[in-house]
């Protein structure tokens, strides 16, 4: 029995052993690649806070320079050459700037060259800087803005150089910049990253030829702020990011180029983010994992056969424990601890349900977006208790679905009569709910989809689904599934137009169609809408009404507004006619899209031939956002038109509130103007409004010469259609 007992400690503690050296390189593997993936993620992490730093820097340059170029008060003075009322003017705009860290030097420079004012020096003017400063050359001789990194003898700085016009005549130049070190002071404040910059020491030979700076391969460092690049290794090198270890610290250094604007390199930038923690925590987690296994290994010395036998034990019966509640927390919400889809998608492999039903609460989103996550939570596990309890007398069980979504499962079979009773009892019972939740008063609205089906095959969570989706478009509060619905084919002609839709920009597919605007009395062309449309693989031409709302929906319709606004620019450029475009709310709140088209008018002097069309069918709710882009336009000589006017969202008050040149008057309208008594009295009064406040008329859809002829005697002013041109390619 002796020996029994020590052979079978002894086979015991080897398969500890073999277990514990197991575990142990498994940790040891696990932590060194944890470490690996953070060392990883801090080298991107060095390039994303540059990059984002940079942007931030200019980003601060971009407003201060509108907040300037778009007082008028301000070009104005210049364009007097009132130094001192510019300076009065500009100095606050400069001062807040500063303070706030975005911008360092301002200054005005003349058409020919000449310092006018100096914001940070008003008593320094004059100096010609055309020999000084190539890029200010530069953006003088192309009328065009700039942006670069720029070095003098005591600083490297972003420059940002914009021309100043007033009336299409050239001023001069604004010229700002803010010190490297504020992307230096940003990287660290984002993500405690040290920096430092370094030249190359040819270059810098010719800045300060008795400079005595540390110098690395051909570059040498000109400032930091951190001690630390002071003790780089010898053997860094800029090209690669590396991991050094300087004064007991372990760092990820890497280099970023910096460029001026004729993509000459100027210097680098030396990012440096400690990583000593993670290192310690590492070698700490290592030097705990060697203990813990030295300890182990002691232990076995004591442990004998019963005591393994028991400790193998307690391990099943915890690990047992442990995946129960795994099993429960697979199939059960965290939140209402109510079963999940997980659970519901089980039991309908394993038992028969008689019908789904789904229940979500309309805008969640805008609750928990107004009350905060913590409010929306209780919400979810109020409505769950609500539920538990209005249907408890059915045969029901309730399961949480992701998100706001409830399901309900039939337990019994019952006619459709009932069951329709017992979904419409529910939602009315639900309707007079309201939780009282730290003293806010909640009341919400619920819809419902459902699928009774007697075939066990149905998908019923799907045909539950379809019929909720179902019920939201159309607004009501309750859909059971039948075979007309058409979700399943709108889904699948959503994805297939947006793969068309996708594959014509990946190809560019796109072109512009023009049609003609008329003169009414001449019938002579004024000017062309530019329309867009998709040449399709096999030649078709496709319409926006099949893929604009697609676009929309898909987040590609920005790529489309930037190929009209490219494409417009180079017929402006290369045509003498007058253009319109498409512009919606939508195109007005987008700053990417805003930002093209402003840096496109300021580089072109054509603006006084484009027309914006902005859509009012939409709703123009946004009327600060959209007056104020009409204003800036218009400081280029744009237009605008109201397009679709007459239908849908159309208000008066909307031509009242913003400076428009046109009303597009809705085809809708238009088209029946000669056979509609009602249709030709809105017009007449649109008209009679429109010209009163001096605003022409376009009418659209003129199809045929009935409806001509009387737009021609209602004088409205401008007539587009298929009766006078058709859209087609110039």
């Amino acid at each position: 029995m002796e020996a029994i007992r020590i052979r079978a400690t002894l086979y015991s503690m080897a398969i500890v052993l073999i277990l514990v050296a197991f575990f142990s390189y498994s940790i040891f593997k696990d932590k060194k690649r944890v470490l690996e993936e953070k060392t990883s993620s801090h080298r991107e992490l060095l390039k994303n806070a540059f990059e984002l730093s940079v942007s931030d820097t200019e980003k601060g340059l971009n407003h201060f320079a509108y907040d300037m170029m778009t007082d008028c008060s301000i070009i104005s003075a210049f364009e007097s050459g009132d130094r001192q009322k510019l300076y009065l003017l500009a100095l606050p705009y400069f001062t807040k700037a500063h303070q706030e860290g975005n911008v360092d030097l301002t200054g005005f420079i003349n058409a020919d060259g000449t310092h006018f004012l100096r914001l940070q020096d008003p008593k320094k003017f004059g100096d010609n800087l055309l020999k000084k400063r190539p890029m200010i050359a530069e953006a003088i001789r192309t009328h065009r803005p700039i942006v670069s990194l720029d070095v003098t003898l005591y600083n490297i700085s972003l420059v940002k150089i914009i021309p100043i016009f007033k009336n299409k005549k050239f001023l001069g130049v604004l010229n700002i910049a803010t010190k490297i070190q504020r992307v230096q002071e940003r990287l660290n404040s984002y993500s405690a990253i040290k920096s430092a910059i370094a030249i190359h020491s040819d270059t810098l030979k010719k800045l300060l030829p008795t400079s005595h700076l540390t110098q690395y391969h051909s570059y040498s460092i000109v400032s930091d702020n951190d001690p630390l690049f002071q003790h780089l290794p010898t053997d860094y090198n800029f090209a690669y990011s590396m991991r050094h270890t300087i004064n007991g610290h372990t760092y990820i250094v890497a280099s970023r180029e910096l460029l001026t604007y004729t993509d000459k390199p100027l210097a680098k930038m030396i990012c440096a983010l400690d990583i000593t923690n993670d290192e310690r925590i590492y070698h700490d987690e290592l030097r705990r994992l060697i203990l813990i296994s030295l300890i182990l290994l002691v232990l076995l010395v004591v442990i004998l056969h019963i005591g393994f036998k028991k400790l193998i034990s307690r391990i099943h019966k915890e690990s047992s424990q442990l995946n129960q509640k795994l099993q429960h927390q697979l199939y059960h919400d965290s939140l209402t601890k109510l079963p999940n889809r997980k659970s519901l998608i089980k039991k309908l492999e394993k038992q028969r349900y008689y019908a789904i039903i789904l229940l979500n609460i309309d805008n969640f989103k805008e609750m928990n977006d107004l009350y905060g996550h913590e409010i929306g939570d209780k919400i979810l596990q109020s409505l769950g208790h609500s539920i538990e309890s209005i249907i408890a007398p059915y045969p029901l069980v309730l399961f949480k679905m992701p998100s706001d979504e409830y399901a309900l499962a039939l337990l019994e079979e019952m006619d459709d009569r009932k069951f329709d009773t017992i979904c419409q009892t529910i939602m009315d019972q639900l309707h007079t709910l309201n939780y009282n939740i730290e003293g806010i008063t909640i009341l919400m609205t619920l819809s419902m989809g459902a699928d009774m089906c007697s075939d066990p095959e149905c998908d019923k969570i799907s045909r539950a689904d379809m019929a909720l989706k179902t019920a939201k478009k159309r607004g009501v509060s309750f859909v059971k599934y039948n075979d007309n619905l058409l979700i399943k084919e709108q889904y699948h002609n959503n994805i297939l137009w947006s793969k068309k839709l996708k594959d014509a920009i990946d190809d560019q597919r796109f072109e512009l169609y023009y049609q003609g605007i008329h003169h009414t009395q001449t019938k002579e062309i004024y000017e062309y809408e530019a329309l867009i449309r998709i040449i399709d693989e096999d030649g078709v031409i496709i319409s926006p009404a099949a893929f604009l709302d697609i676009a929309k929906k898909s987040r590609l319709y920005p790529y489309i507004t930037d190929f009209v606004i490219h494409r417009i620019f180079h017929q402006l450029r290369s045509t003498d006619h007058h253009y319109s475009i498409n512009f919606s709310v939508d195109d007005i709140l987008n700053l990417k899209t805003q930002t093209l088209l402003f840096e496109l008018l300021a580089q072109y002097p054509i603006g006084d031939r484009l027309v914006f069309e902005i859509l009012e069918s939409e709703g123009i709710e946004n009327y600060e956002e959209v007056s104020a882009f009409i204003a800036r336009a218009k400081t280029f000589g744009c237009k605008i038109a109201i397009d679709d006017f007459g239908t849908g969202y159309s208000n008066f008050s909307h031509i009242l509130r913003l400076n428009v040149d046109f009303i597009k008057i809705d085809g809708s309208l238009i088209k029946n103007i000669a056979t509609d008594k009602g249709a030709e009295d809105i017009v007449k009064t649109i008209i009679d409004f429109t010209h009163r406040l001096g605003i022409k008329t376009v009418a659209e859809f003129v199809s045929s010469k009935e409806i001509y002829d009387v737009c021609k005697e209602l004088k409205i002013d401008y007539l587009q259609g298929y009766y006078l041109s058709q859209p087609r390619p110039l």
